[in-house]
Formats: C-alpha cells, sequence, structure tokens
C-alpha cells in the first residue's frame, strides 16, 4: 500500500462502476476521472474488470508520484476539503478491504425510472423528462432505458453478489433516476434482507426526497442495515421547489425529509446550484440548519445555459440577496465567464415546456413578477 500522502486512489482497485444513457448502459472506471474508461457494450463485467485498460490505469495509479491529469476533479477538490468539499479519493482511500481481486462497493445507476422532472437534469436521468421532451418536441422516438438497464441487471447483480464473497462489507451506492421509485432498487434490497446480508451493507442514497421506503426501512423495527446514508437532493424549499424540481409536493417533502433522518445514520441536503436557484440559497440553507443536516452545495456545468458562469445579464437580474456573506463563493461566480445570447436560451427552454408544465407564476407568482429575465 503507497504512503496516503502520495496520489495513490483505491477506486479502481476497490470500486466497480456503471452509467447508462437512454441507450445503453456499461461499466466504468470511476465518476469523477475525465476522460472516463468505459466497457464496450455488452461486455460482461468480469471481462472489463481483467481488462487491458484497466490494469494499465491501475499500473499508473500504483506508479505515479503526482495525480494523474485524469484525476483532477479529486485533486481539486482536496484543495477544498473541510469546505463542502471531498474528494472520492478520500472517502475511497478510508475503505480497509484490502482484497482488490473484487470490488468491496458498487456505484449503480439503476436507470432513468424517475418521479420528477428537474430542470437542471436531463432524459438519461429521469423518465419524466424524456415524456416531456417528447410532448415539446425536443426528443423522439422510445425511451430505451428501463429495458436496457433490464438487459444489463443480470450480470450486475450476479457481480454485486459475489462481492459478499471477497468482502465482510460491501458498500452500495445507489443512484437513479430516482432509486427508492425503481422496483428493480426495492425488490434487490429486499432480496439482500432475505439472504441475511443486509448486516453486511452499508448504503448510501441520492434521492429526491419524494419517497420513503417503508419496505426496506419500516418505522417500527431496528433497521437491518450495518450503514445508511441519504443524501437528499434539493435545491430549494416551498412553492418554488414545486416548481424547480417540477412533480414534488413540498410538505410531502418536508415529511420524507423528517423521516429519512429518523431511520438513517447520516443525511446530508444536496444542493445543484444554477442561475434558477441562487435566490433562493439563504431559504434552503436556513431549512437544513433547522434540520441540523449539512448542506452541501455543487455548481452546474450543464446545461450550459444555467451554469453561474455563463450569466450574460446583471446579477440582480437574478434577485441575488448580497448581505449574506458565506455564500459570496457562489455569488461572486456570477458572469464570470458570461456566454452571449445564455439567458435568452434559458428563456426559451423554459417557454419550449409552455402546455407541459405549469408556469412559475401559478407556484410563486411573487418571484416570477420580480425576475427581470
Amino acid at each position: 500500500m503507497k504512503d496516503k500522502k502520495t496520489p495513490f486512489c483505491k477506486v479502481p482497485f476497490l470500486v466497480g462502476y456503471t452509467t447508462g444513457t437512454t441507450r445503453n448502459y456499461r461499466y466504468r472506471d470511476c465518476c469523477s476521472k475525465r476522460p472516463q474508461l468505459y466497457s464496450d457494450p455488452g461486455q460482461d463485467f468480469q471481462e472489463w474488470w481483467k481488462s487491458d485498460e484497466l490494469n494499465q490505469f491501475r499500473k499508473e495509479m500504483m506508479e505515479t508520484k503526482e495525480h494523474p491529469a485524469e484525476c483532477l476533479t479529486c485533486e481539486i477538490a482536496e484543495k477544498y476539503e473541510g469546505n463542502n468539499f471531498t474528494s472520492l479519493r478520500t472517502a475511497i482511500n478510508k475503505w480497509d478491504q484490502t482484497d482488490y481481486t473484487h470490488p468491496a462497493g458498487w456505484n449503480i445507476t439503476f436507470g432513468n425510472t424517475c418521479n420528477l422532472a428537474c430542470w437542471s437534469c436531463n432524459e438519461s436521468a429521469s423518465s419524466v423528462i424524456f415524456q416531456h421532451k417528447k410532448k415539446a418536441g425536443l426528443v423522439s422516438g422510445k425511451d430505451l432505458s428501463e429495458s436496457n438497464f433490464e438487459k444489463f441487471w443480470p450480470d450486475l447483480k450476479k457481480n454485486i453478489l459475489k462481492s459478499y464473497e471477497h468482502h465482510e462489507t460491501v458498500n452500495l451506492t445507489l443512484l437513479g433516476g430516482e432509486p427508492l421509485y425503481n422496483k428493480i432498487v426495492i425488490g434487490f434490497l429486499q432480496d439482500l434482507v432475505d439472504m441475511n446480508l443486509a448486516s453486511r451493507t452499508r448504503l448510501e442514497f441520492h434521492t429526491n426526497g419524494t419517497v420513503y421506503p417503508y419496505k426496506i426501512f419500516p418505522k417500527d423495527k431496528k433497521s437491518p442495515w450495518q450503514h445508511v446514508c441519504m443524501f437528499i437532493s434539493l435545491d430549494a424549499v416551498g412553492p418554488y421547489a414545486e416548481w424547480l424540481r417540477y412533480g414534488c409536493n413540498w410538505s410531502k417533502v418536508d415529511t420524507v425529509v423528517d423521516s429519512l433522518i429518523v431511520s438513517s445514520d447520516y443525511v446530508e441536503i444536496h444542493c445543484t446550484l444554477t442561475v434558477l436557484n441562487i435566490n433562493q440559497l439563504q431559504e434552503l440553507s436556513s431549512y437544513a440548519e433547522s434540520k441540523n443536516v449539512r448542506l452541501r452545495i455543487s455548481t452546474t456545468a450543464e446545461p450550459d445555459f444555467m451554469a453561474l458562469k455563463n450569466w450574460d445579464l446583471p446579477k440582480d437580474s437574478l434577485l441575488v440577496n448580497k448581505q449574506y456573506d458565506q455564500f459570496q463563493l457562489y455569488y461572486d461566480l456570477i458572469g464570470t465567464t458570461p456566454k452571449t445570447g445564455s439567458s435568452d436560451r434559458l428563456k426559451d427552454y423554459i417557454r419550449k415546456f409552455d402546455g407541459v408544465r405549469k408556469p412559475l407564476n401559478e407556484f410563486d407568482k411573487t418571484s416570477a413578477d420580480k425576475l427581470e429575465w
């Protein structure tokens, strides 16, 4: 094992990653590395795990004395750790598993099955967005994400279960879509309970806070899981949240958040910051504080017309409240590299869904009236 002060990273030795679109699902080497390595469509996991490409990357990781150029995301994150940032490398390097022959953890994208249509998301991660875009004439054909994942699942499931033959504890990070809304996810977790593997399983969910999984987290019984971590995606509160994460009911979200806090070992609220919700940041921060949970903020680069740095109108057009100094870092990002026409493209994009989604003024008339753009 290399000294922890070196750039050595356990990810390519211990974590199995999947990725998917509406067209296909594949294995990949990491979620933070750029560019990423991908398995061939249809390639089984064992062939991918032992592939020359992945072994070459592992060899480079063992020999390097500096951060590989592909690992810039973690290198940058580690400069700000402790300030709403933790690099993937830091997190995985804490794992104590030493058997590198099969993954001790999995990062799984369970298709795009979802119950919301968030403005900053896309059809690869939301079946509802695909439906909305099709109605708006922005996509055509069929959403094949669910059927393609069902074909991919048997090989993936077999190899996840194999992890329990190699490791006493297995880490599962579950994404979607909305994993708690996905029947395959709930069925698989029930299988782990029935196979007496739950006590050896550490779960990490990325959820939108609209669904409480009573079947696998019964409120009146002790949790069967070794550890449960919930990362709840919220970008605003109240009526504005109902427009921004289209399809949610804020009252229900608030109730589910409370339930998840009680039934989980650790909870964070994750905010995807765009030009659409930077004006909601203080209210969201206060909400997280009232729940006694950490708020983790990340900025988006896509769609590019929602990115703070690309905004081409005055900052005041985003209703930024300048009195809150703790968010100055994000306020300063607004318009740093403006892209001409980004505000017009945003308006055009939102208007494309007229007749498909209710407008902002039906949720939050005050904000709708004040926004200049």
